[in-house]
C-alpha cells in the first residue's frame, strides 16, 4: 500500500506547556480514552474527538477545519491493579492503563497510517507525553505560588559528566533530584508507608550543604521544572534554570516532561479525596443511573458546581434548549476549537447528563463512574478570579454566574429568543411611603432570585449556644416582605428630608423561583453559619399573599422627583464613615456598594451596612453610584464588544457612561435593566415564551442544593432533584457522581431553593 501522501506533506507544529490538548475526552461529547474507539486528538490543533459511533465528532472536526491528520489513543485496564491507598499521602503511583495509539488521516476515509515520518512521529510523541488540557488548568489553579529564593542566585557550579538515570546513592529511576551545585543526582523523600524515596537528596544536602535541586522529568522546553531549596525548606522558582542546566550539559530546548510535577500530584490526591453518602436513619439508598440520572464526577472543590448544574439542568426549559439540538448544534457551530465556546459546553452537559449513555453502573462499585463538567468548568469560568480557580465556591453565587453567562452567550442566538434563563425572571414591586404627607411611589424592578432572610431564634432550654427553634418559610417570606423604615427620605412633595416606609412584594412571578437561604451572620467580621432548620413543604405552597397591588384607591402619588431637587439633595448628602467603608471594602464588596449602604443606612454603623449590602446583593444598580459623576465618554473597543451580543449602540454607550465606563457593570444593566426606549429585537417576541405571570402564584418544590459542613469557607455540596410533580413525581440525591432514589427527601437544611410554579 502507498505511503499516505498527507502525511508526507504535513507541516505540523509539536505542542508546548502552554498549548492546551485535549487528548483524554471528546470535547462535544463524553467519549473518552476508555471508549472502544478511543479518542482522536488533532494533530494541527490539538481538539479531541470520538471518531466512533454515533457522533464521530472527530471526523466532523476534520471536515470542517480541514485538519486531516490525528493521534488515536486508546487506554485500557491493566490486568494488575496497583494496591489501594490507606494512607493520607501524595506519592506517585504506577499507571494502571496500557496505551495504544497509532496516526490517523480523515483524508483517506480515515485510515490508519503505518509509515509516519519522523517529524509527524515527533508531534504525535509531543502529544503523548503532554498534559490534559483540563488537568493543565486545573493544576495551574491548584499550584501554589512559587516565588525565588537568593539560594538561587550566583551558584558556584562544578562542571562534570554527570550519571542522572537513577540514584547516586541507590538502584532508585523515579523521583530524581540534580544538585544545582555539583550535578548529584539524589531521590526524593521517604512517604509514611516507606514508600517514595530513600532521602538521598536531602542527605545530599547534609552532607554538602548545597541546597538547590531540580527534579528530573519535570524539565520542559519552555524552561519550566519543580525546584526546591533545601535551606528555606520550600518548593522554589529558578529563574536562571536554563542556564544551570547548561553547566551540566543540559539543553533545555531539548527535554521533555515525563514525570509529574508536586501540583499534578496534589491534584491528584485531591481528587481521591471522597465523602460518604449521609441518610437521615442510615439506611442504604439504592443508586440508580438513566436520563437525567447521570452523575458528575467531582474535580476537586467542584462539587457546588455539579450541585447547582443537576437542579438547572433538571428544569425543563433548560433541558429543551440544550439536549434535543446537541447534534445539530455541532454541525452547525463555527467554533473550531468546542472546548472554549460556552454553547458547545452547554449543549455537551445536556447531552450528557439526558441521554442515558454515560449513567451506567459498575458493577463492582454498585455506583456510577460518571462523567467529567471539566469542560463546562473551563467554558463557564473563563478569566473569572474566583470561579477559574480549584477552591470551593458558593453555590448561590455560582449559579448568578452561570444564569449571567448564558444569557451572554444566548444573545447571539436568534437574539436572545431561545435564552433558557427567563424562566427565573420576575418583577418586584417596591413601595414607598412618606410617612408624614402619606404619599406613596410604586417602581418595579427586574430580579432573577430572591435572597430569603432566616428568622433567628434561639432554642429554649439547651446548653448549645448554637441550637435555633425551627422556622416556616413562610415565617421567612413574611421578614423579606415586611415594611423597612428609610431614614433621610427627601419628600418631593413635603420637600424636605423626612422618614419614609419601604417594602417590596412580587409585581410577576416566575416559572422557577430560586431562593438563597441566608443561613449566616457576620461575627468580628468573619461570616458564620447558622444551623437554623426551615420547613419547607414539600405540598404546593400558595405565594399570592405576597404578590402587589400597585396604587390603591384613596392613595395619592408622590410627584416625580424635581431636577434641582435632586440635586439639592446630592449636595446634602452626608460624608461617609470611611472606617466602616473600609471595613465593608476589606470583605470584597466594591467601593461603590459600600459607601451606598453607609449612606442608606444613614452612617450607623458596619452591622447596619452589612446588613444592607446582603438585603440588596440581588439589585441591578447596587453599584451604581447614588449621584451622577463626571465620567469620560464611553470606551470605542467596550461598545464594540457589547454590540457584538446584540445590544443597540445608543443604549450600551448610555449604559457605559452611566457605569463610568466599566464594561462589566454595563453589561449587567443591559441584561437585567429593562429599557422602555429600546427597539424590540429582531427575533419575533412570539418565539420566546413568557414564563413570568400576574396571576398563577402556587408553586411546589423541585430541587434543593445542601451544603454540608460547619463553616461557609469550606464543606461539600449536594443536590436534591425531583422528576416529575405531584403524586406521580420522584426524588434523587446526587452526590458528584453518585445518584440513589431519596424517598425522603429533607430540604430543612438547604441553601439554595428551587421551586416551580404549577399552571
Amino acid at each position: 500500500m502507498p505511503p499516505c501522501q498527507h502525511v508526507l506533506d504535513a507541516q505540523l507544529t509539536a505542542p508546548t506547556a502552554s498549548t492546551p490538548v485535549y487528548k483524554e475526552e471528546c470535547t462535544q461529547c463524553f467519549d473518552d480514552q476508555d471508549s472502544e474507539a478511543g479518542i482522536d486528538v488533532c494533530l494541527s490543533c490539538f481538539n479531541g474527538g470520538c471518531p466512533g459511533a454515533p457522533s464521530n465528532h472527530a471526523h466532523q472536526h476534520a471536515m470542517k477545519s480541514g485538519h486531516h491528520l490525528a493521534l488515536n489513543i486508546r487506554r485500557m485496564q491493566r490486568e494488575e491493579r496497583p494496591a489501594k491507598l490507606t494512607k493520607l499521602e501524595i506519592v506517585e503511583a504506577e499507571d494502571p492503563h496500557t496505551y495504544e495509539t497509532f496516526v490517523r488521516c480523515w483524508a483517506c476515509a480515515g485510515a490508519r497510517v503505518d509509515d509516519v515520518p519522523a517529524g509527524v512521529a515527533g508531534v504525535a510523541q509531543a502529544v503523548v507525553h503532554a498534559v490534559e488540557a483540563s488537568k493543565g488548568s486545573e493544576i495551574r489553579a491548584w499550584a501554589d505560588e512559587v516565588t525565588a529564593c537568593a539560594h538561587f542566585d550566583a551558584l558556584e557550579q562544578t562542571a562534570g559528566s554527570t550519571a542522572l538515570q537513577q540514584c547516586s546513592m541507590c538502584e532508585k529511576r523515579d523521583n530524581l533530584w540534580m544538585c544545582l551545585v555539583c550535578g548529584h543526582a539524589g531521590c526524593g523523600r521517604r512517604q509514611y508507608d516507606g514508600s517514595g524515596g530513600n532521602e538521598h537528596a536531602i542527605a545530599h544536602f547534609q552532607q554538602t550543604g548545597h541546597a538547590v535541586s531540580v527534579k528530573l522529568g519535570t524539565i520542559t522546553p519552555e524552561g519550566t521544572a519543580d525546584a526546591y531549596c533545601y535551606a528555606c525548606d520550600d518548593n522554589r522558582l529558578d529563574p536562571h534554570l536554563a542556564q544551570h542546566l547548561r553547566a551540566f550539559g543540559i539543553s533545555v530546548a531539548a527535554q521533555q516532561k515525563t514525570e509529574k510535577s508536586i501540583a499534578e500530584l496534589q491534584l491528584e490526591h485531591n481528587l481521591k479525596f471522597d465523602f460518604s453518602m449521609t441518610t437521615a436513619d442510615g439506611a442504604r439508598l439504592q443508586p440508580v443511573a438513566g436520563p437525567g440520572l447521570t452523575g458528575l464526577r467531582n474535580l476537586g472543590n467542584s462539587c457546588y458546581l455539579a450541585s447547582v448544574a443537576q437542579c438547572v439542568f433538571a428544569i425543563d426549559r433548560f433541558r429543551d434548549r440544550y439536549f434535543p439540538s446537541a447534534a445539530d448544534h455541532f454541525l452547525t457551530c463555527t467554533q473550531l476549537r468546542p472546548a472554549r465556546c460556552l454553547q458547545c459546553q452547554l449543549h455537551k452537559l445536556a447531552h450528557g447528563l439526558w441521554s442515558g449513555r454515560y449513567a451506567v453502573l459498575e458493577s463492582e462499585a454498585d455506583s456510577q463512574r460518571g462523567i467529567s463538567p471539566a469542560h463546562f468548568k473551563a467554558a463557564v469560568a473563563a478569566d473569572h478570579v474566583e470561579f477559574g480557580t480549584m477552591r470551593q465556591q458558593d453555590a448561590f453565587e455560582f449559579l448568578q454566574h452561570l444564569t449571567k453567562q448564558v444569557s451572554v452567550a444566548e444573545r447571539a442566538v436568534e437574539g436572545g429568543a431561545l435564552n433558557p434563563t427567563s424562566v427565573f425572571d420576575f418583577t418586584t414591586e417596591e413601595r414607598l411611603q412618606c410617612t408624614r404627607c402619606s404619599r406613596v411611589r410604586y417602581s418595579t424592578q427586574p430580579a432573577s432570585s430572591l435572597s430569603l432572610p432566616v428568622v433567628k431564634r434561639p432554642a429554649p432550654d439547651t446548653a448549645e449556644p448554637q441550637q435555633y427553634e425551627p422556622v416556616t418559610l413562610a415565617e421567612c417570606l413574611d421578614l423579606l416582605a415586611q415594611p423597612e423604615t428609610v431614614d433621610g427620605y427627601h419628600c418631593p412633595a413635603c420637600k424636605e428630608a423626612t422618614t419614609a416606609v419601604k417594602s417590596t412584594r412580587f409585581a410577576t412571578f416566575p416559572k422557577v423561583l430560586a431562593v438563597q437561604a441566608r443561613r449566616f451572620e457576620f461575627v468580628n467580621w468573619v461570616p458564620q453559619k447558622l444551623d437554623i432548620p426551615v420547613q419547607v413543604p414539600l405540598t404546593p405552597i400558595e405565594l399570592g399573599a405576597y404578590r402587589g397591588q400597585g396604587l390603591q384607591p384613596g392613595e395619592e402619588a408622590l410627584p416625580d422627583d424635581a431636577p434641582d431637587m435632586a440635586a439639592a439633595e446630592a449636595e446634602a448628602e452626608p460624608a461617609v464613615d470611611e472606617a466602616v467603608v473600609a471595613q465593608l471594602e476589606s470583605m470584597g464588596f466594591p467601593r461603590a456598594r459600600c459607601v451606598k449602604a453607609v449612606r442608606k443606612t444613614g452612617n450607623t454603623g458596619a452591622e447596619a451596612a452589612m446588613n444592607w449590602v446582603f438585603e440588596h446583593m440581588d439589585d441591578p444598580d447596587v453599584d451604581a453610584p447614588d449621584a451622577p459623576s463626571q465620567v469620560p465618554a464611553a470606551d470605542p473597543a467596550a461598545v464594540e464588544q457589547l454590540m457584538a451580543m446584540g445590544f443597540a449602540q445608543a443604549r450600551v454607550e448610555r449604559e457605559l457612561v452611566q457605569a463610568g465606563g466599566d464594561a462589566n457593570r454595563a453589561l449587567d444593566r443591559l441584561l437585567n435593566v429593562p429599557d422602555d426606549a429600546a427597539e424590540p429585537p429582531a427575533a419575533s417576541a412570539a418565539a420566546m415564551p413568557r414564563d413570568e405571570s400576574t396571576t398563577h402564584s402556587q408553586y411546589e418544590l423541585t430541587a434543593f442544593v445542601s451544603h454540608k459542613g460547619s463553616s461557609v469557607h469550606c464543606g461539600h455540596y449536594v443536590a436534591t432533584v425531583r422528576q416529575g410533580l405531584g403524586r406521580d413525581s420522584s426524588w434523587f440525591f446526587f452526590n458528584d457522581a453518585r445518584v440513589v432514589s431519596q424517598p425522603e427527601p429533607q430540604p430543612e437544611h438547604s441553601y439554595v431553593y428551587f421551586f416551580t410554579r404549577i399552571d
